[in-house]
């Protein structure tokens, strides 16, 4: 498939350059059409573009590469996002699926794995680093076999479901008629109950266990 379109994010311009060298020597394979260097402008970029994919850093000052992507994929469904990061955590990696990615990257990742990756992502087909992939199961079945499936309380249940479904605290707290702060406090009882570090560890253990869907 030749001619994907590409944005490339990153707030490092070095990173920019090196992704933008590195797919230019895909014979025209994918094209890159513009660079961001934040979040929001990934968003502005994306609506201003329409880009086929976009190679997304995920830690960025600001608003992070897994907000941007979700919103993206808000606004254009067909947008393909790929984020290229040196976060192997599951916890990022579970956010970023919950994100609606259809990648997940390193940054030392060949030319030959991003101009695939590209082309994987257009056709509809999803491609995770193995070694990404490994921990994300290994350390899902850690939290399947040290039992955190704490029963939650009717609401906890509930803001974790719209976390679940790539809700903010502030679009929980509207939905639900209480504050932000009432939301964090309601998932720092969470966290503590499901031994949970943060809302992607909870959503992949809720799901796990069978708490949320």
């Amino acid at each position: 498939m030749a001619g994907i379109r590409a944005l490339i994010v990153d707030d490092h311009p070095v990173t920019r350059e090196g992704l933008r060298t590195a797919l230019s020597m895909s014979d025209d394979a994918v094209v890159v059409v513009g660079e961001a260097a934040s979040g929001q402008e990934a968003i502005d970029q994306a609506r201003d573009l329409s880009p086929d994919v976009v190679f997304m850093d995920v830690r960025m000052p600001g608003m992070d590469g897994i907000e941007a992507t979700r919103r993206i994929r808000e606004a254009s469904p067909e947008t393909r996002v790929i984020l290229i990061t040196i976060d192997e955590s599951r916890g990022a990696i579970s956010e970023a699926i919950q994100a609606g990615v259809s990648g997940y990257l390193l940054k030392d990742a060949s030319p030959d794995a991003l101009v695939d990756a590209a082309r994987n992502a257009v056709e509809g087909n999803a491609v995770i680093h193995p070694q990404l992939t490994k921990t994300f199961i290994e350390e899902v079945h850690l939290a399947e076999t040290e039992g955190r499936s704490t029963p939650l309380s009717k609401r906890e249940r509930e803001i974790l479901q719209k976390v679940a479904d790539g809700a903010t605290t502030r679009q929980v707290a509207s939905d639900l008629g209480i504050s932000p702060h009432t939301v964090k406090t309601h998932l720092e009882r969470i966290f503590e109950k499901l031994g949970a570090n943060d809302r992607a560890q909870a959503v992949a253990i809720a799901i796990r266990t069978g708490i949320v869907h």
